[in-house]
C-alpha cells in the first residue's frame, strides 16, 4: 500500500503516550504463568456505551463511530483515503518486544463487518502474523505491513525485535480496491 510506514509509526508511537492508551497483560503462551504487557489505543470508537475490549469496540452500531481526540493527522488522512463507505472501529495495539498470543476477536466468521478487517502494520518489529489454515491444518505466516484478516480465525504473532504496531481497521469497505495489492503467495482461504 502507498503509505509512509515510518511516518505513521512515529505518529502512532507519540500517540502511545496518550492517557487513552491502556496497558493489558496476558500469558506469553497459552497455559504459561509468565505474563507480558501490550498496549491498546482506539483511534475510532463507538459513541454508544460499550465494553472496553476489541469485541466491545466492534459491537457499536455502524453509524455510532467517531474519531478519538488524538494528534494523528497523517494516520487519519490515510485511513480516510481508503475505500470505506463507513469506517467503524480502529484500534492500535503496541507489542514492545512481546508476542501476541493465539486468539480470535469475533465468533462468527461469516459476519464480515465485524471480522474481515484491514491490518496496517507500520512497524513490523521484524516479525509476522501467523494465521491458522484449516485447509492446510497448520499456521501460515503472513509477512509485511498490511493484510486483510478474518479475525474470527485463530491468529498469533511471534515475539518481535522492538515495538510491533498493529492497527486494525473495520467498516463497510470495497474489497475490490485491494485486488491489485494482494500478493498471491501470501493469500489463504479457509
Amino acid at each position: 500500500m502507498d503509505i509512509d510506514y515510518k511516518k505513521m509509526s512515529q505518529e502512532l508511537l507519540a500517540a502511545m503516550h496518550s492517557d487513552k492508551c491502556v496497558p493489558f497483560s496476558y500469558p506469553a503462551e497459552r497455559g504459561s504463568k509468565e505474563e507480558v504487557t501490550a498496549y491498546s489505543l482506539f483511534l475510532r470508537n463507538s459513541t454508544a456505551p460499550i465494553e472496553y475490549s476489541y469485541r466491545g469496540a466492534k459491537s457499536g452500531t455502524i453509524d455510532s463511530y467517531e474519531w478519538c481526540n488524538l494528534e494523528i493527522p497523517y494516520t487519519q488522512s490515510i485511513l480516510e483515503s481508503l475505500p470505506f463507505q463507513k469506517l467503524t472501529a480502529v484500534r492500535v495495539v503496541y507489542f514492545p518486544d512481546v508476542p501476541c498470543v493465539e486468539h480470535t476477536d469475533w465468533d462468527n466468521s461469516d459476519d464480515h463487518l465485524h471480522t474481515l478487517g484491514l491490518s496496517i502494520i507500520p512497524s513490523t518489529a521484524n516479525t509476522w502474523c501467523e494465521v491458522w489454515s484449516e485447509k492446510l491444518n497448520e499456521y501460515v505466516s503472513i509477512p509485511g505491513n498490511a493484510m486483510l484478516l478474518n479475525d474470527s480465525i485463530k491468529h498469533r504473532v511471534p515475539k518481535g525485535l522492538g515495538t510491533r504496531i498493529t492497527m486494525r481497521v473495520f467498516g463497510e469497505v470495497d474489497y475490490k480496491w485491494f485486488e491489485d495489492k494482494i500478493i498471491p503467495e501470501h493469500c489463504y482461504y479457509r
